[in-house]
């Protein structure tokens, strides 16, 4: 020890002689010496130790840091190896190594903090969002939260606000930085493993607008599943500017659509983004505070390739979307749009009653709408902060676009096809101050097209638009009728070409022609055609709904044809037309039901609100028509035709007074003429018509299949002239039918099973003059408000009804001419009587009048009974007879009123009853009089209550012991046919040989309480 100290008193003494300089320089070295000895050795140290174990501290993590080394003569700095892990020791931020180099003079002699070669090399953050229920957490919420606790208490800020500090970084770079992002919660992540970071000449203080060459930037990403980000340009800090182009280059998004694929049904197999812009970030100052401007420009946008699907099927297919020229400033909330083009989406979509089937596929789960009454609208000042945005596309143009649409509400998965499908516009405001001008294409299954070109106006809706709909095949309709009429659209073209105009739904006009061509129809039960013609032209229709006015020009009809078949069971082929909707639930009868009334009750506001349509025509022509009629139900079968059908109509009005002129004409079986003409309004409130039609010289032979059916009788010979003149006026109808037949003669009868069995040969004969014609004139009168009123067939039923009223309702006949409103065929008489009342005296009277005007006919009598009401008659009077035998009194003698209810409880009557009661049912009466007082649920009977309810008892039980066979039900029938006959023969002096009884008393008629007359002839 004591060496050692004077070896330094030896030192301190040489240093004291030595010159001042060598003294100061000897001290600056050692000062010189401990500094590089500290900061190369002592401080990595220091930092390597305490850097890791304070910061875990802080972050409640495992920190590591491998190495720290400073170059105390170049100042260069390095650190390595560090990162900060989870607790569960998984990877959370870090990097590889971290160098820069302190440029200590140049930051002297400028004033700033100059770094120079700032480099990070493959650094890491793997960030997460953690799976807390109901709750936004992420692997770094702690920390924050942490570091917002630890701040303390806040400091007054100063009345200045302090500068930037001056910083100059030379290059600064950041290398294959690895950028990882998890969610737990949609088990989704997004990686960036090669992020590159470069900026180069950065000053703080920099001014980029006088510094062209400085403040450099550019940042790349390279995603994991493929896209790039990468943006470059100028940066300065204050005041905030930053200028530069941002590109994104097919970015894959299916891996984003993975963050929200849990809330939305549909799924993004496919597609990537593109985008690039100029762009410039700078920051204002006012005196209301300061704010940051957005301005971008040349910017351009496209989707490529996206593909939805839902459950493995594809929705929508879309190869690409893209925006054009696209310019924003934020601060004047504008964007421009020059262009958004697309082409070739195809998209699959099912029609129900609740909607487009995908729509739902895309809306997230947990969107719900909003309650009004929790809406808060928004006061006039915060609407004026709130000012709308300013949106401008130059022109939108979609290209090839196919919608492929299954129809389900009305048919079962009608497939429609869409497409090609184009649509062009011009230029749209998002606040519509110009109208929209736009051109449309598109085709329809490949079997039509429309063509529409126009423009909307959409702050005060208004359409204006040329309309074009090119063959058009009706066949498409064919899911739409096949439920309701048993009809095939097999052939038959659509076309319409006019314009539109529509303000709303209840203010639309239609000006135009349509057409429909090749039209045919075929009746899927008989497989014949139905309905068809060579083309239809409706031209110069004016629709205007407002108004509610139809107008025609003309209706032109080329060769139309239609087919009228009556079955083997008399139906029509009109009638089978209609399918028999199956049998509804009751649920769904009382939904349709519902639905119903609604719509009835929308119909009839409607009418109520809505004048009636106007409709006016001003001609319809038919050229070379021609109609089939065939009747099946006959034997053998009558078929004919009207041909060489052609003629107008003109001037048909719902609101004029002028009636439409009528002029058609036709021939049948190409021989006989037919011809119709005069003047018809259908469609008045009130139709009026003054048409004459006529037939002239038809061949009757050619209606052989009716009269040998229906007649017994085929004809040999025979010519029908027919003449008809109808007026129908207020509704109300006078018409007379002038109907000559010529020579009928009847040929052979016929085996006919529906062949009358009336004497058809006897109304001939006495219809027929001596000259062999028989000349009808009808006259016909009728109220078309009457439900019971109609018109029928012209040729054949006019003639039917003549000799069916002569043979099959001669007894309404006679009564018409004798002048009688009573039905003659049937006397009524009481229940159980057979005794002939003053009216059916009358009537007896009026028949015997008849049959002495026509003394060839004879009458037939039938009694009938009512089983019922007779029976009980016939009861009651055997039961009279019984007590009165019993009580030895004459049936006479017991009382007119003698009932249940006013039966005597003494005396004769009392004891005949009780007498009965026991010899008939062999019971003691006594035993039903206890019955009755034990069964009493009310309070115990009086003697008088008890006799009374007894004796009903007994009166019931008796009476309903009485047995009225048929025997006694005939002899009623054939007392009753015998009192006619008689009354006929003794007042009316009618010969008893023209009048005969029917037996009665086998297969008694039980149809009423009454004679039935049935008229014969000799």
């Amino acid at each position: 020890m004591f060496a050692i100290r004077e070896k330094f008193s030896s030192l301190s003494k040489k240093y004291k002689q030595l010159p001042k300089y060598q003294r100061y320089l000897s001290t600056l070295t050692a000062l010189y010496l401990l500094f590089t000895t500290i900061l190369g050795l002592a401080v990595p140290y220091g930092i390597e130790k305490q850097l890791p174990a304070q910061l875990g501290t802080m972050l409640k993590r495992p920190v590591q840091l491998d190495e720290v080394k400073i170059n105390p003569f170049t100042l260069n700095v390095s650190l390595s190896g560090f990162r900060v892990d989870e607790t569960d020791e998984s990877d959370f931020i870090g990097f590889d190594k971290l160098s820069f180099e302190l440029r200590f003079w140049h930051s002297l002699f400028n004033g700033a903090i100059s770094i120079n070669d700032v480099t990070l090399d493959t650094p890491f953050v793997y960030a997460t969002r953690l799976n807390v229920p109901q709750e936004i957490r992420f692997n770094f919420s702690d920390i924050l939260t942490e570091l917002a606790s630890s701040e303390g208490s806040p400091q007054k800020a100063s009345d200045k606000p302090n500068g930037s500090p001056h910083i100059i970084v030379k290059n600064l770079s950041i290398i294959d930085a690895d950028l990882l992002y998890t969610d737990e919660v949609t088990n989704s992540l997004i990686r960036y493993p090669a992020v590159n970071l470069k900026v180069k000449g950065f000053d703080t203080l920099n001014e980029i607008a006088s510094n062209a060459s400085g403040n450099h930037f550019s940042i790349h990403f390279v995603g994991d599943e493929g896209g790039e980000i990468s943006t470059q340009g100028q940066i300065q800090l204050s005041p905030l500017n930053v200028v530069g182009e941002l590109e994104l280059t097919a970015i894959k998004l299916p891996q984003f659509w993975s963050f929200i694929s849990d809330n939305v049904q549909a799924t993004l197999k496919a597609g990537q983004l593109n985008f690039n812009s100029h762009f410039e970030i700078t920051s204002q100052t006012s005196t209301e505070g300061g704010s940051v401007q957005v301005i971008t420009n040349q910017g351009g946008l496209s989707l490529d390739n996206i593909l939805f699907t839902h459950e493995e099927h594809p929705l929508i297919s879309l190869p690409r979307l893209a925006l054009d020229g696209i310019a924003l400033n934020l601060n004047d909330k504008a964007l421009m749009i020059k262009r958004l083009h697309s082409q070739n989406l195809d998209l699959n979509a099912q029609i129900t009653s609740d909607g487009i089937d995908i729509i739902p596929l895309f809306m997230p789960n947990f969107i719900s709408k909003v309650d009004e009454a929790e809406s808060k609208p928004l006061d006039i000042q915060e609407a004026d902060e709130q000012s709308p945005w300013s949106v401008t596309l130059g022109e939108l143009s979609l290209k090839e676009y196919a919608f492929n649409i299954r129809e389900s509400l009305i048919t079962d998965k009608t497939p429609w096809r869409i497409a090609p499908l184009n649509l062009t516009t011009g230029a749209v405001y998002s606040d519509f101050r110009e109208p929209i001008e736009f051109s449309l294409d598109m085709a329809i299954n490949e079997q039509g097209s429309l063509i529409s070109n126009g423009k909307v106006e959409v702050t005060q809706p208004h359409l204006e638009a040329d309309l074009q709909l090119k063959d058009f095949a009706l066949s498409q309709l064919q899911p739409y009728l096949s439920p309701y009429i048993n009809v095939t659209v097999k052939n038959g073209n659509f076309n319409s070409n006019g314009t539109i105009e529509a303000s709303s739904a209840d203010d639309v006009s239609f000006n135009g022609d349509i057409t429909v061509d090749g039209l045919l129809l075929k009746d899927n039960l008989h497989r014949k055609t139905l309905l068809k013609w060579q083309s239809m032209a409706v031209e110069k229709l004016n629709f205007q709904r407002a108004e509610q006015s139809l107008s025609i020009a003309q209706i032109n009809f080329s060769q139309p044809y239609s087919r009228i078949i009556i079955a083997e069971d008399k139906s029509t082929n009109f009638q089978q037309l209609f399918v028999n909707a199956p049998q509804a639930t009751a649920e769904n009868r009382t939904e349709r039901q519902a639905q119903t009334e609604v719509s009835t009750n929308s119909a009839e506001q409607a009418q109520v609100e809505q004048p009636p349509l106007e409709i006016k025509i001003g001609k319809i022509n038919v050229s070379d028509g021609s109609t089939f009629f065939a009747d099946n139900s006959l034997t053998p079968n009558f078929a004919a035709s009207i041909e060489q059908v052609q003629g107008s109509v003109s001037q048909l009005s719902s609101t004029s007074d002028r009636a439409a002129v009528v002029d058609i004409e036709g021939k049948i079986d190409r021989y006989a003429p037919v011809t119709l003409k005069g003047e018809i309004n259908p469609l008045l409130e009130q139709p009026y018509l003054d048409l004459d039609l006529d037939f002239n010289s038809v061949e009757l032979t050619s209606v052989n299949p009716y009269s040998g059916t229906y007649a017994g009788y085929y004809i040999d010979k025979g010519q029908l002239s027919l003449e008809l003149s109808y007026q129908l006026k207020e509704n109300k109808l006078k018409g007379s039918n002038h109907i000559v037949v010529n020579q009928l003669k009847l040929g052979e009868p016929s085996d006919s099973s529906l062949a009358t069995s009336l004497p058809v040969t006897l109304a001939i004969a006495l219809l027929q003059d001596r000259h062999g014609v028989i000349d009808l004139g009808l006259e016909v009168s009728g109220d078309l408000d009457s439900p019971d009123f109609s018109v029928g067939s012209i040729v054949m039923t006019a003639l039917t009804n003549v000799i069916t009223k002569a043979v099959t309702a001669p007894f309404t006949l006679l009564a018409g001419i004798f002048g009688d409103d009573e039905e003659l065929d049937r006397i009524e008489f009481s229940a159980g009587d057979a005794t002939i009342s003053d009216e059916q005296s009358r009537k007896l009277a009026t028949l015997a009048s008849a049959l002495t005007d026509r003394p060839k006919l004879t009458l037939s009598i039938e009694g009938a009974i009512d089983s019922a009401s007779d029976s009980r008659i016939l009861q009651e009077q055997g039961l009279r007879e019984k007590l009165a035998q019993i009580s030895q009194l004459e049936v006479e003698e017991l009382p007119q009123n003698l009932s249940p209810s006013t039966y005597p409880v003494e005396g004769p009557l009392s004891e005949a009853l009780i007498t009965l009661y026991e010899a008939e049912l062999k019971q003691d009466a006594q035993v039903l009089k206890q019955q009755i007082s034990r069964n009493s649920d009310a309070q115990t009977l009086s003697e008088p209550q008890l006799l009374t309810q007894w004796h009903i008892a007994l009166y019931n039980t008796c009476l309903n012991q009485q047995v009225i066979d048929d025997n006694m039900l005939g002899a009623l029938a054939s007392e009753r046919s015998r009192a006619v006959k008689a009354y006929l023969v003794e007042a009316g002096k009618i010969p008893a040989n023209r009048i005969f009884l029917l037996d009665s008393r086998i297969d008694i008629n039980q149809g009423s309480q009454a004679a039935l007359l049935t008229l014969g002839a000799d």
